[in-house]
Order: structure tokens, then C-alpha cells, then sequence
């Protein structure tokens, strides 16, 4: 896994005292989930993409370590498929405070949220501006949001002259290369089938959330994971990442 020296999960108490000490004050929460993604993706693909690109970005910061990834999420609209958890909100908004509460006991100051599925990136906007305000003398900043995922997808499917759409946003060429990238033995490429292939639009967002994904897709996959490679899946971390750096260097440049 990329950047495991980073994770607070394999670090002893002495070695995160030290990093804190040595100005180490920022820590980044991936805000993943526990859900279906197709016939060929694993529960666990937003837990291992959120923790893969927090990893890639702390690297970038070069002062920040990265949390545990907060899972579920807010998996509603894929619970009728076998497998999948979800909180209640009340819940999910309980367990990110008390990851901030716990954090903020040992030191760090700024707080970088990195939500990896989709269902989680709207409430996230909204547990910032609550955070904010409970927490004033700490920084709270979203790395990345459902507008700026959807700018990624599209840029890249247009310059790999890829079909529209097969990077639809769960379970497609996107979300399949970065597995393909950072985990391949959890990709099953044999079983790889399209769900519903078109634009990843904010209106197809809210139609799955309001009808669930199977109202969109039978096997629960929007785009073509047909279309997925380790090379391309290279290329999507570097431009996640990049554009996740990029923000938080003009959300901190007057600091």
C-alpha cells in the first residue's frame, strides 16, 4: 500500500508523539464506505481508494499523516444489494466528531477530509461548517468535493478518447483502474460487466440517491469497468492528487 509509513494505524505512540512534535500538525480522514461496487469490486473499494489517495496526498503535504478511514459511510441507496452497511447520519456526523475530538487531545490543528464514495461528499460540506464553528481555533478543509470528482472523470475519459460515460463514478473505468492500481488482487477483471453508461452528472447523483442504484443500474455499476487498466488507474491518482494539493495550497497560502 502507498505511503504506509504515513498511516497512523501501523505507527507506535512514540513515533506519531514525535511527528507531532516535529510540526507534523495536519491529519487527513478519508470518509469511505462498505458497499457493493458490480460483480467485480470488493466491499472495500472506497476504504482502500480513500486510504491510497490520502496516502498519495500527505506524501505531497509533507505535513500531514493520515487517519484510519472512517467506514461505512452514507450507503443508503445501495443497500438493496447483498453486503452493504450504512449509518444513519446522526451517526456518521457522532463518529467523525469524536475522530476530530480525539485527534485534537493529541495535537494535530488542521483537518483535511477525503471523502471516497460519493454518498458521503454533500454531508461532508455540511460537518465542516458545523466543525468550524464548534471547533474555531482548528482548520477544516474538503479535499474533495462531488463537483471536483466529476471534473477529474471528465477530463481524463475525454483525453484517453474513452466512450462518455465510462467513467461513471462507482464501480467504472475510474474506481476499477485505481483498484487496478492500488490493489489488484481485490479486481476481478473476469466478471467486469458495464451498468449504466453515461455522463456522470450531478442530476444522475441525486436520481440514484433518491431511487437507489439498482434504478439505475441492475448490477449496481455506473460507466464501463470494461474499460479499466493499471495504467490508467496511475493516471487518475496523480490527477486526484493533483488537484487535492492544488486546493489546499490556495485554501492555506495566507497562513
Amino acid at each position: 500500500m502507498i505511503g504506509e509509513r504515513l498511516q497512523l494505524r501501523y505507527m507506535s505512540w512514540p513515533d506519531i508523539r514525535e511527528k507531532i512534535d516535529s510540526g507534523f500538525d495536519t491529519v487527513i480522514i478519508s470518509l469511505g464506505a462498505m458497499e457493493q461496487h458490480g460483480l467485480h469490486l470488493p466491499e472495500c473499494t472506497d476504504e482502500t481508494i480513500g486510504i491510497g489517495l490520502s496516502c498519495g496526498l500527505a506524501e505531497r503535504l509533507g505535513n500531514a499523516l493520515v487517519s484510519p478511514t472512517i467506514i461505512p459511510g452514507l450507503s443508503e441507496h445501495h443497500m438493496v444489494l447483498a453486503g452493504s452497511l450504512s449509518l444513519r447520519p446522526d451517526t456518521f456526523k457522532a463518529v467523525v466528531e469524536d475522530y476530530v475530538q480525539s485527534y485534537l487531545r493529541h495535537g494535530f490543528k488542521k483537518f483535511i477530509f477525503l471523502a471516497s464514495h460519493g454518498g458521503n461528499m454533500d454531508t461532508t460540506i455540511k460537518l465542516i461548517d458545523d466543525f468550524k464553528i464548534i471547533f474555531q481555533d482548528s482548520v477544516f478543509l474538503n479535499a474533495l468535493t462531488l463537483d471536483r470528482l466529476i471534473a477529474i472523470l471528465s477530463r481524463i475519459e475525454k483525453e484517453s478518447s474513452m466512450p462518455i460515460g465510462s467513467c461513471g463514478g462507482h464501480a467504472c473505468a475510474f474506481e476499477t483502474s485505481l483498484m487496478l492500481y492500488l490493489a489488484p488482487a481485490y479486481v476481478r477483471m473476469d466478471k467486469a460487466k458495464p451498468g449504466y453508461v453515461g455522463p456522470p452528472t450531478r442530476e444522475l447523483v441525486e436520481t440514484m440517491f433518491k431511487y437507489g442504484v439498482t434504478g439505475i443500474s441492475e448490477i449496481g455499476v455506473l460507466g464501463d469497468p470494461t474499460m479499466a487498466t493499471e495504467e490508467l488507474g496511475k493516471k487518475f491518482f496523480e490527477a486526484a492528487v493533483e488537484v487535492m494539493y492544488q486546493y489546499i495550497l490556495e485554501q492555506t497560502k495566507e497562513e
